[in-house]
């Protein structure tokens, strides 16, 4: 880059800083800025609730970011991080946290200690595991690990009792784990794009289960005795499975997406109406994903810089 272009980029970073230390703004929107280094100046806004570094160049998280006690969002996705930063442990208040895209392998056992986080996404990582310690996040509502190297969930991976929204898009899973019925809450799965051979029994007993996506495994046997436990969920994607299933079997189950299938979309009820949209149903980009939004029990007159 031209270092005339550099020397303003850094300055334009460094007023936005100062600007939000001078304001004591809550929320700090950094992105796309070319940042390799966090500024240490970042240190002094110790108020902010939000702060968003997203498409950057960053290799390293300080330790001393964990001076912002007081964060609730972080956003670190699109950079160049190839570890779990060690400082975000500390981060005890924080609610959402987005570190997708970096070749992150390992969340590590520091991911248990945010257990106030209620949104997770770490899409397009190199993750290969979720640690045990997953189990304590139990405010979790929202999980996202697309286009990763995950092969199983740990046994605590269903501790997260208030889960609504799990997504392992384009993973290694083969199986999941055999109390994965606690997940009493989950309104959308996506296990699209995985080894599973066959639906998962336990998944009968996900009763909030509204969108269950399970295209391009293997699936090679459809269980009518399982479907039939699956009527409650509106819509079951089986395209792209090496699968035949008889016509007669198809206009039995009007929820199955699936070539010759006679898939009618369910009408939305008033009483389930919180899980029926297609907010629910539709599972989206990281690079969609808006973490910019303030907390609702926030003032609408706060500073943003």
């Amino acid at each position: 880059m031209n270092p005339f272009i550099t020397f303003l980029q850094r300055n334009h970073v460094l007023a936005r800083i100062e600007s939000a230390h001078a304001n004591k703004a809550l929320h700090l929107c950094l992105e796309d800025n070319d940042i390799v280094d966090i500024p240490p100046k970042i240190l002094d806004c110790i108020q902010l609730h939000t702060l968003s570094l997203a498409r950057n160049k960053i290799v390293e998280v300080p330790l001393t970011l964990n001076n912002l006690k007081n964060l609730h969002t972080l956003t670190l996705d699109y950079n160049n991080i190839n570890h779990f930063p060690v400082a975000l442990k500390d981060l005890k208040q924080l609610k959402i946290l987005n570190i997708s895209h970096n070749a992150i392998k390992d969340l590590t056992k520091d991911i248990g200690s945010l257990t106030n986080l209620e949104t997770l996404w770490c899409n397009g990582c190199c993750l290969d595991n979720i640690p045990e310690e997953i189990g304590n996040l139990t405010h979790l509502d929202t999980f996202g690990a697309r286009n990763n190297h995950i092969f199983s969930l740990p046994n605590r991976f269903c501790e997260l009792k208030e889960l609504r929204w799990l997504t392992l898009e384009n993973n290694g899973l083969t199986a999941v784990p055999e109390n994965f019925g606690k997940l009493q809450e989950l309104v959308h799965l996506n296990l699209s794009k995985n080894h599973l051979q066959f639906i998962p029994n336990k998944i009968s007993e996900l009763k909030k289960l509204k969108y269950l996506f399970l295209q391009s495994n293997v699936l090679f046997q459809l269980d009518e005795d399982v479907m039939a436990n699956l009527m409650h969920i509106y819509k079951i994607n089986l395209s792209n499975n090496p699968i035949t299933v008889s016509s007669e079997t198809l206009q039995k189950f009007t929820n199955i997406v699936m070539p010759g299938a006679a898939y009618t979309p369910r009408m939305e009820t008033n009483s389930d109406s919180d899980s029926s949209s297609e907010d629910w149903e539709d599972s989206i980009d990281s690079s969609e994903i808006d973490m910019t939004a303030t907390d609702s029990d926030e003032d609408e007159d706060e500073v943003f810089i």
